[in-house]
């Protein structure tokens, strides 16, 4: 199935840029992870993070545009 989907993306800069998006995504969703795992082990020390965390949230710009 792999190569049926690689075939169905194309060749050569396509391939690479897929497959480099694939990772990307790994890599946000193991950040997203750590991040759910790192705030629900310091909620009860800092009430605040969250807060933080929501502020920030609100200021951050699509990579993507």
């Amino acid at each position: 199935m792999a190569r049926a989907l690689l075939g169905y993306v194309g060749s050569g800069s396509e391939q690479v840029l897929s497959l480099e998006v694939a990772r990307l995504r790994r890599q946000v969703a193991a950040l997203e992870a750590e991040l759910t795992q790192l705030r629900d082990s310091h909620r009860a020390l800092d009430p605040s993070l969250d807060i933080e965390l929501h502020q920030l949230a609100g200021q951050a710009e699509p990579a993507l545009a």
